[in-house]
């Protein structure tokens, strides 16, 4: 039969809200787990929809990147 399939051992629930809610995610009879936060293609998003993590987390990235890129034009 055609149509999308869903790995269940590969997958995972999350909801966005304010505040935790159990809303538990059903597919083929088997409940998927719940997570408060998950990386999709390199962005940290997070259950309560909050973004300063992600924001501290590519700050960071940045200082190593111009760190290293300072220290190799010093002399």
């Amino acid at each position: 039969m055609p149509g999308m399939r869903i790995s269940t051992s590969k997958s995972e629930a999350m909801v966005l809200d304010q505040k935790r809610v159990a809303c538990p995610l059903r597919v083929g009879g088997e409940v998927l787990p719940e997570v408060e936060e998950f990386k999709y293609i390199g962005v940290l998003f997070m259950s309560e929809g909050k973004m300063e993590r992600e924001i501290d987390r590519q700050i960071g990235a940045a200082s190593m990147q111009l760190c290293g890129w300072c220290a190799g034009t010093l002399w």
